[in-house]
């Protein structure tokens, strides 16, 4: 009796570790990236700035439309905020990235949260520090070659970028088969003052 009841305990015991364990890895936002993903990151790792960027999403499948928006995003050390406005600046999404987690408000228009954690893979992949990046790839690591940063699985180029945080560029998701074509508006280094 008192072995049932120590193999029970036991077993248990291991539920209920391996409870924390899957909630502990439910906290961390991962977009899939070549053979592994991405852990997507909530803080800027520099001074804090506003970026106005146009983007035009293109996919590669027919049946899919093509998207255009505005996107203007707050990078800082406590929080991320990127809020997509259409041509015609009606709000499509707004997606928060903090310590607590993923927020995301969406429209009528676009109310597509992969996307947005979509949108933030693409963008910390291209502007964050590389060895930032590097440290929150699953597997394999973002290179730089002839002034773009590709990631290859086996070999293969899944995914490229020419966009730096005050240019324009394109970034290329082979694996997902899109492009986004990104031109850079307005490029803001923020006042870091709290007086």
């Amino acid at each position: 009796m008192i072995g049932v009841f120590r193999c029970v305990t036991l077993t248990l015991m291991l539920f209920a570790v391996a409870g924390c364990t899957a909630l502990g890895s439910k906290d961390r936002l991962q977009v899939p990236v070549g053979a592994g993903y991405y852990s997507l990151q909530w803080q800027w790792p520099g001074e804090p700035l506003q970026v106005w960027q146009e983007v035009r999403w293109s996919q590669k499948a027919e049946q899919v439309k093509n998207r255009e928006f505005v996107v203007s995003v707050l990078l800082e050390s406590e929080r991320l905020l990127l809020v997509a406005l259409s041509p015609l600046g009606n709000e499509l999404f707004r997606s928060e990235l903090t310590a607590s987690g993923h927020s995301f408000k969406g429209s009528d228009f676009l109310d597509e949260p992969k996307l947005a954690l979509q949108v933030w893979a693409d963008l910390q992949l291209a502007l964050w520090p590389l060895e930032t990046v590097n440290a929150h790839m699953s597997s394999g690591a973002l290179q730089r070659e002839n002034g773009r940063r590709n990631l290859r699985d086996d070999g293969e180029l899944v995914w490229s970028s020419g966009v730096t945080m005050n240019s324009s560029g394109t970034i290329e998701n082979k694996q997902r088969g899109y492009e986004l074509t990104v031109n850079t508006l307005q490029y803001e280094v923020l006042d870091n003052d709290e007086n």
